[in-house]
């Protein structure tokens, strides 16, 4: 009996000692995890607190006039006239969201989509898009190939603070002539200004003379279209820009040109747009905004014969659109202050400013799918403790900001 109780000791010394060991494990682990987990958060602090840091400031600058204060106080004077003209990008009515915003029968309802972000276009003094599908009776409605929308997606459009559209690119001629005054007929009855079937439009802000001119690289259909139609739509060539600009100059006080040119999903802009950009402003113009790539691509300021600072985006992407590949879902508004000086006359661009903007896609399943937001103002919301987006989302607002800033200060081509 006796050397059966020593088995026993042994065998309960054994056990202590295993739960010892355990014991001494288990602390060392949760130690470490402690440790582990003390250091992430403090990086995910230092994060958010750079986050909120570059969140604050306020929406940067492309462009402020090089002036010396003194000077700039002298220059200033309370007769002068000051406007904002706000630019966005293509303006896309892809399939997934005519299906996102059908109610009932025939009706839809694209409101939603866009209504987080029109207080950005409804405050400046005139904005201005590229609508890139057509409102033609009749025809199915696509998002691909031939382009035909809903006469409701216009109104939203207009409502969303969009003032004038160029109808100048690459999908004008889907539907033929016909198609082409059928779109521009819906869009004027909306409430719209159309560019991009005649020489240059001029509208008047507050006493300052906008030229407006808008091309297009050419056609999706070209090879189906005759001569006669393909000259109902300002396709672009280095003639016709300069006849269009020297007449324009006669009676405006600033210059801007819509182009529709570059590859798709390109965020580099190429020679072509480059050699292009530099002929349009040797011929005069003061600002030229592109689109087509459907992505956003670099700006830059450029220098005529006089030292003048003009201005170009090669591309903003889209104002909104469906598209699923990289970046399709990055937007860009850029906004120009301009001032006229009551002195002289003269017409300067003084500051140029972007707002980040990303198109959200909540998913097949939701009622509202696509919605546009203000990246940066969202993301700070979001920080401010507003849930209105989760984490996933909050975190693709911060890489679009990082992506935006990035492509559009690129040097490269």
């Amino acid at each position: 009996m006796a050397r059966s109780r020593r088995n026993k000791r042994r065998n309960t010394s054994k056990v202590v000692d295993y739960f010892s060991k355990f014991a001494i494990i288990a602390v060392v682990v949760i130690a470490i995890c402690t440790v582990i987990l003390l250091i992430r958060n403090g990086l995910q602090a230092v994060e958010v607190a750079n986050q909120k840091v570059k969140l604050e400031k306020e929406i940067e600058a492309i462009f402020e006039q090089p002036i010396e204060q003194e000077e700039k106080e002298e220059l200033e004077e309370p007769e002068d006239k000051t406007i904002e003209i706000a630019v966005v990008g293509d303006i896309l009515c892809g399939n997934a969201m005519i299906e996102d915003a059908k109610t009932e029968g025939e009706n839809y309802d694209f409101t939603p989509m866009l209504e987080k972000i029109e207080e950005l276009t409804n405050d400046a003094s005139l904005t201005i898009g590229t609508m890139e599908t057509n409102f033609v009776q009749g025809q199915a409605y696509s998002g691909v190939e031939k382009y035909n929308a809903p006469t409701s997606f216009a109104e939203a459009i207009k409502q969303s603070g969009i003032d004038i559209v160029s109808i100048a690119h690459n999908h004008s001629l889907d539907y033929g002539i016909e198609g082409l005054t059928q779109t521009k007929q819906t869009l004027e009855n909306v409430g719209f200004t159309t560019v991009g079937t005649e020489n240059f439009i001029i509208q008047e802000v507050q006493g300052i003379k906008i030229a407006i001119l808008a091309y297009t690289y050419g056609f999706s259909n070209e090879n189906e279209l005759s001569t006669q139609e393909i000259q109902n739509v300002n396709n672009y060539s280095a003639q016709k820009a300069k006849s269009d600009i020297e007449q324009a100059k006669q009676s405006a006080d600033y210059i801007m040109v819509i182009m529709h040119w570059g590859e798709v999903n390109s965020t580099k802009r190429n020679q072509e747009q480059e050699q292009i950009a530099d002929y349009l402003v040797s011929l005069g113009a003061n600002a030229i905004v592109g689109s087509h790539p459907a992505v956003p691509q670099p700006m830059q300021m450029k220098q005529n014969a006089n030292g003048e600072y003009q201005f170009v985006s090669y591309s903003l992407g889209n104002y909104i659109s469906s598209l699923g590949y990289e970046n399709s879902n990055l937007e860009i508004i850029i906004k120009l202050q301009i001032r006229k000086q009551a002195k002289n006359g003269k017409v300067v661009l003084e500051k140029v400013t972007y707002t980040p903007l990303y198109v959200l896609d909540q998913g097949e399943q939701q009622k509202n799918r696509y919605i546009v937001l203000d990246a940066k103002e969202e993301a700070k919301k979001y920080l401010a403790g507003e849930k209105n987006i989760d984490e996933n989302t909050y975190e693709k607002l911060i890489e679009s900001l990082d992506k935006i800033e990035s492509i559009i200060r690129s040097n490269e081509s």
